[in-house]
């Protein structure tokens, strides 16, 4: 653990942890706390479905000019109008009577979403020296997990009193985070060119990288859903929120070790096995519905997803165009929400029409897909 405090010696580095997990902190709670929400207006896990989908699909539809903003014009400007445009859209959100109103809304809200970890994920370089860039992502994707362990326990405790105050606790730190990132200098690189952030996708390589991220986001997005419909069936939704804290804690345990060491292989090899190891985990899920078996079963299917974010970090480095690293970046995040999108929409019909175990078993195939595009198209990230 020493690489962390050396890590944590640098000034910049701890600015870059507090903006970073505030920031991380509320997009933790945005997901749980629009299916709640959307459950709780209808009764109708496919509304739920739907309306956190909604918020996916506007991050999606956005994200790669949302990126392409900040590399033109830097960070600050862009990510202040972006969260002034969240706290009107959660207050719409917070505010709405029926699915229809929330799905706008929840829209809006993805659409306008500051591009918090893909802004900082470019700030790393400057702030620690180069031998720590890799600890650096690690402790980025840890932070991250961490965040998923409170973000989902916040925000079922939030619904236990109104599903709104999650949305606009959310919200809250959505905007504080992204406050303290318009207030750390801007990176030391040149502007990227005009345009609208397209021709990232020149690169073959990034190309399979969103393809193999909108794998995850599949998962993700069924899983958004399936565990609170596991939770129905126990008795209460509530329990979604250790159910994700679970998930988190081997997320954060994995990518501790991992960011802990250097190690001698290379990243396409982590990120295949990541994909492998979720796929595998997450299947016996389906059957799964004792408490301890639970617990066991969602610490070891997520211990896949932070060493795969950090080797998705490592592959972009490797072969993201120059001067379009946020953009790049926010290409996999629009990647990564069009699974979540078609997650959430799938798991959601799923388990309103045949049960949690449909739902869940449409998370494990999104491993198992992303997987696939790795095996079938290694030879373009080596």
């Amino acid at each position: 653990m020493r690489v962390y405090m050396d890590l944590l010696k640098y000034g910049a580095a701890r600015r870059l942890i507090a903006a970073t997990a505030t920031g991380k902190l509320g997009f933790a709670i945005f997901p749980l706390a629009t299916v709640l929400l959307g459950h709780d207006s209808s009764g109708s896990f496919l509304d739920a479905g739907a309306v956190a989908g909604a918020w996916s699909m506007g991050g999606t539809a956005t994200g790669p000019l949302r990126g392409h903003l900040v590399d033109r014009y830097g960070h600050r400007v862009p990510l202040a109008a972006l969260a002034l445009l969240t706290a009107v859209a959660a207050t719409g959100l917070a505010t709405a009577s029926g699915t229809t109103q929330l799905i706008c809304f929840g829209a809006l809200a993805g659409a306008a979403a500051p591009p918090i970890v893909a802004s900082i994920r470019p700030l790393w370089t400057q702030a620690v020296s180069r031998d720590l860039v890799h600890s650096a992502y690690a402790l980025d994707a840890v932070l991250t997990e961490v965040t998923k362990i409170c973000g989902p326990l916040l925000a079922a405790a939030a619904a236990t009193y109104s599903p709104q105050l999650g949305l606009v606790a959310a919200a809250a730190l959505l905007v504080t985070g992204t406050c303290l990132v318009v207030l750390h200098p801007p990176a030391d690189r040149p502007s990227a060119p005009s345009g609208t952030g397209w021709d990232v996708l020149a690169s073959p390589a990034l190309r399979l990288l969103c393809a193999t991220n909108a794998c995850a986001g599949l998962c993700l997005g069924a899983l958004t859903v399936a565990l609170p419909a596991r939770a129905a069936e126990r008795g209460s939704t509530a329990d979604a929120g250790w159910m994700f804290a679970c998930l988190a804690v081997g997320s954060a345990l994995a990518g501790t070790a991992m960011g802990a060491h250097h190690r001698s292989t290379a990243p396409i090899t982590g990120y295949l096995t990541a994909f492998v190891w979720l796929a595998l985990a997450l299947t016996p899920l389906t059957i799964a519905s004792a408490s301890p078996l639970l617990v066991v079963l969602l610490i070891s299917a997520g211990a896949a997803f932070a060493p795969m974010t950090i080797c998705l970090f490592e592959l972009m480095d490797a072969h993201a165009p120059r001067h379009t690293a946020v953009a790049a970046m926010m290409w996999m995040v629009a990647a990564e929400e069009l699974g979540i999108a078609a997650g959430t929409v799938t798991a959601g019909a799923t388990a309103q029409h045949a049960g949690a175990w449909l739902a869940l078993f449409t998370a494990a195939v999104g491993g198992g897909l992303g997987a696939l595009v790795v095996v079938t198209y290694r030879a373009r990230l080596q």
